[in-house]
């Protein structure tokens, strides 16, 4: 039996209260960062598929809070072929994942946050795509199977929309607003694949007042620290939480 089965629930939701606060607090301040921070933990507080259902619900909100802020820069055109290229992959990759055991899910899950943070820690500097259509809806294809299988869709789309905004406040806005939709058309894939339960409700509900907080501090901050700092810290998590994944599975 694991940790999560014998955890207190009420420590289970006051952790998982503590790791949204953490998540929106680093989605308000760099721009994404929510769902890659919020899965390295909450799988280990709640089953994969509710940690991913309920990572995807409170993502789309955050990001929601950010677009509202800034929704007049928000460049509308720039979002419609990563859309579709989101749309297209999302089911495909929840009905994959609604098929397997929880070590296979475990084992991708630790895979999956290794690579990348070797990804962010080495080449996220060196990579450079031309903003055209294609590349939008690869990012897109991208991002809706791993916003699907591991409720982290935000490393394709960073890429793309950071070439293709020149303006960070537009960069910020406009991904934020991608990050709604890719939200919906997760939740509501996962929800009729079955992934919400109870439990999902009862954290949702206790964790949304941590996450308007952490949004907001985020972007009140975001001027004043230094994003490249925040998202090292999160990448070295990334890659300890991996290793563990990957040894776990296996051992």
């Amino acid at each position: 039996m694991g940790a999560k089965d014998t955890m207190n629930p009420i420590l289970t939701f006051i952790l998982v209260a503590v790791v949204t606060l953490a998540a929106s607090y680093i989605q308000g301040a760099t721009g994404f960062g929510f769902g890659i921070f919020a899965m390295i933990f909450l799988p280990n507080l709640l089953s994969y598929t509710e940690a991913n259902v309920l990572s995807s619900i409170l993502s789309a909100l955050s990001a929601l809070f950010v677009a509202i802020l800034m929704f007049r820069k928000i460049h509308w055109k720039n979002i419609w072929f990563p859309a579709i290229g989101c749309l297209v992959s999302t089911y495909a990759s929840v009905l994959f994942i609604k098929g397997q055991s929880s070590e296979i899910l475990s084992l991708l899950l630790g895979i999956a946050l290794l690579l990348l943070s070797l990804y962010f820690f080495f080449f996220s500097d060196r990579i450079k795509i031309k903003p055209t259509w294609y590349a939008g809806l690869i990012a897109g294809i991208l991002s809706g199977i791993m916003g699907g299988m591991f409720s982290m869709g935000g490393p394709p789309v960073v890429i793309y929309f950071m070439q293709s905004e020149d303006e960070f406040d537009r960069y910020f806005s406009t991904i934020s607003a991608y990050f709604v939709f890719l939200g919906v058309v997760s939740v509501s894939t996962k929800a009729a694949a079955g992934f919400i339960t109870s439990s999902v409700w009862i954290a949702l509900a206790i964790s949304l007042l941590t996450m308007l907080v952490g949004a907001y501090v985020g972007k009140r901050t975001k001027d004043r620290i230094n994003p490249n700092k925040v998202k090292k810290v999160v990448y070295g998590f990334m890659a300890i939480s991996g290793v563990i994944n990957i040894v776990a599975s296996l051992v």
